[in-house]
Parts: structure tokens; C-alpha cells; sequence
């Protein structure tokens, strides 16, 4: 029965998020020379940023080409960072000057805020580790010697500033890396994201760091993963997460961590009032009402059928686990408990019938069951849609 749940389950999971999947769109493995123009790419150099104070760390972040998207970090809580506690921030582009009407709007956009860090890449997933590779590199040449740190993020997350703050200047440590820890697992194959048996032969991928949102050391960047960057032997795997605080901070054997009050979005809670950090919206719609609520200080919880979903899976499943231990206990201990009960018989308000109550006990395994699924089903199909 158990086998036969998990294996509904898993079919259920995947016949609901298949739709996700990206079927002809695997990534190419990045050339040394490629690698070799991420040292020559600057196109807006803001390196007057760095230049007028020591900072405890300073922002980049990893920028496309929404323009709506950095206006709504730059109106939150990048606006706060900058103003109440003079924190550098910079919106790192990749956009090469070839395209004239394009860069005519990013230069304007730097007119009128100043904090544009452009680079002559094309703007791509499949060019995240040259992009970041370029990144480190700025940060090393310009601000590595008036910053202890770089806080490196995707434009799309929310941080609960005055908790970051009280964290970064508690934070004393220049031995590890710190984000949203994924644990090793098997090389993606298949979909957005992953890359062939021939273009990258390594199975296994080692612990890692999204790269949502890191903290880099700067110590780390300027001594250490620069240098494994460009020395390494292994093929340069286009996602930077997994190539660069993955097989570079394993192979420099830099540690990676847990950043604490790090989370993932949670459609169903009000994340940054508890957390420090959010990362992983669906929809930017989702990223404005979370700042909204939080800063409005509203109850946005509006996914309250998510929540009594939840708690009704937890339940069945518990039930169903419970029932399924019992309706499969050895004959011989069900038998030494009969035996107990059977002392204690005359003490009992009632009479035990065994065989009608492991009867009735394999009918309810099979009814906890079928909700469990049910339960799971439903969970899958209204986050889907809240998504």
C-alpha cells in the first residue's frame, strides 16, 4: 500500500510540474577564451563607488533587462540599504554597446541614477558564470580593498533591511560563503538548466549556493576563487551557481553555508516580517504585495486554503503511517499484547474483538490513504495556480 502511495504521489508530482519543463533548450560549455573576455568587458564603469570610503559591504545585483524590475528595487529596500546606512548599490548588465537604441536607454537610466555597472556580454542564462566571472573581477580591481564584503543578488528577491543590517554587523567570518545551500546531487540532463552527457561528462554536482542571493568574503574573492576560476581544468559550466559555488568553492575547498533568515517564497506565509531574506518569486506581482505587506505592516496571508491543505496532508499522512505500522505488526507481538490485555481484561469497560479491530484498522489504512493522496493532489493544483 505504501509503494503504491509514493509511487501515485511522484506520478501526481510530475504529471503537475511537466508543463515547466523545458524540452530542447539544454546549455553549451563556456571556452577558456570566452572565459579570457570577461577580463575586458567593461562598458559603464561606476568605479568612482568604491573610491570615497571603507564600507562594510556592498551590493551588486544581477540585473536584465526589466527596467520595472530594478525601479522596484531601487523604490524599496535597495533605496533604504542606500540612504539610511550609505550602502553602495550597483545593477550589473550584460549588453553589448552594438545595440545602439538599447544602449541609448541604459544611458540615460545611468544619468539619472548613477549606478549602472554594464559589461559587453549578451544578456543570457546560458551566460550567468561569464557574467558573475566579470562581476567578481570589477568587485576585485575597484572596491576589494574598501569592502569587507560582496553581497551578490538576483533583482528579483526582497530584504528585510534592518535585519540584514543587524546581521552584517554582527557577521565577523571570511572563511566560507553563505546563500541558499543545495545539497550535492546528480548533474541536470534535461530542461532549462542542463547540459549534456558529452558536453559536461561529471555526474555529480557538490554542494552549493544559488545564486540568488551570496555573500562573498572579500579575502575569498581576491585570494582564492579568481584564481580557481581562471586556473581551473573543468569545463566552465554556464549556471554560476552551481560552477562557480559549486565546483570552484569545492575544488578551492571554500565552505559553503546556510545563510541565516534566508527563505524561499512562500505563497502562503508572510515571509519578510519573519525573515531577513526572500528569495524565489514565481511573479514579480507576488515580490510587490510581499514589500507591500511587510511594509504596510498588512496581513496579506490571503492562502489560508494552502495552510488547512497542509495541515489536513500532514495529518492523513501521519494517520496513514501510524495505520500502516499497526496493520503490519508481527503476529507474534500482536499476539503477546492480547495476552497482556487478556490480565487486564476485567478491568475494562468493554471487550476487545482483535479480528474486527484489525479489520477495521486495514479499512482505515486504506481510507487515511486515499486522503493523503487527495490532499497531496489538491496541495499541488492550488499552489500551481497561486504560482
Amino acid at each position: 500500500m505504501m509503494i503504491l502511495i509514493w509511487c501515485l504521489i511522484t506520478c501526481i508530482a510530475s504529471f503537475v510540474s511537466c508543463k515547466n519543463l523545458c524540452h530542447n533548450c539544454l546549455g553549451k560549455i563556456h571556452t577558456h577564451e570566452q572565459l579570457e573576455l570577461t577580463k575586458q568587458s567593461v562598458i559603464i564603469n561606476p568605479k568612482q563607488i568604491c573610491s570615497n570610503d571603507k564600507y562594510k559591504f556592498i551590493v551588486i545585483i544581477k540585473s536584465g533587462l526589466d527596467i520595472q524590475r530594478r525601479n522596484f528595487t531601487r523604490s524599496t529596500w535597495a533605496k533604504e540599504l542606500n540612504e539610511h546606512f550609505n550602502v553602495p548599490i550597483l545593477y550589473a548588465l550584460s549588453v553589448p554597446p552594438s545595440n545602439s537604441s538599447l544602449q541609448a536607454q541604459i544611458d540615460r537610466e545611468n544619468e539619472l541614477f548613477h549606478d549602472i555597472l554594464q559589461f559587453n556580454l549578451i544578456e543570457s542564462y546560458y551566460n550567468l558564470t561569464l557574467k558573475t566571472t566579470s562581476v567578481l573581477l570589477w568587485y576585485e580591481k575597484y572596491c576589494s580593498q574598501t569592502s569587507d564584503y560582496l553581497f551578490y543578488v538576483d533583482d528579483d528577491i526582497l530584504v528585510h533591511v534592518d535585519q540584514f543590517m543587524f546581521y552584517m554587523n554582527t557577521i565577523n567570518q571570511t572563511t566560507s560563503i553563505q546563500g541558499w545551500f543545495e545539497k550535492f546531487g546528480k548533474i541536470q540532463r534535461r530542461g532549462l538548466g542542463g547540459v549534456s552527457k558529452e558536453d559536461f561528462p561529471i555526474d555529480i554536482v557538490p554542494d552549493y549556493l544559488w545564486g540568488a542571493a551570496v555573500l562573498y568574503p572579500s579575502t575569498i574573492i581576491t585570494n582564492i576563487l579568481i584564481k580557481e576560476i581562471f586556473h581551473t581544468k573543468l569545463p566552465i559550466f554556464f549556471r554560476d551557481d552551481v560552477f562557480i559555488n559549486g565546483f570552484i568553492a569545492d575544488q578551492a575547498r571554500i565552505v559553503r553555508q546556510q545563510m541565516p533568515g534566508l527563505v524561499l517564497y512562500d505563497p502562503s506565509s508572510d515571509d519578510l516580517k519573519r525573515n531577513m531574506i526572500v528569495i524565489d518569486f514565481k511573479q514579480e506581482q507576488h515580490r510587490i504585495r510581499a514589500w507591500n505587506c511587510y511594509k504596510y505592516e498588512l496581513t496579506c496571508n490571503e492562502k489560508h486554503v494552502l495552510v488547512v491543505i497542509k495541515i489536513c496532508l500532514g495529518i492523513s499522512l501521519i494517520l496513514t503511517l501510524i495505520s500502516f505500522g499497526l496493520t503490519h505488526i508481527p503476529r507474534t507481538f500482536i499476539n503477546e499484547i492480547r495476552f497482556i490485555f487478556y490480565d487486564l481484561q476485567h478491568l475494562l469497560p468493554w471487550k476487545i474483538n482483535w479480528n474486527l479491530f484489525r479489520r477495521k484498522l486495514q479499512r482505515f489504512n486504506k481510507f487515511s490513504a486515499l486522503n493523503t493522496i487527495i490532499f497531496f493532489t489538491l496541495y499541488l493544483f492550488i499552489q500551481n495556480k497561486f504560482q
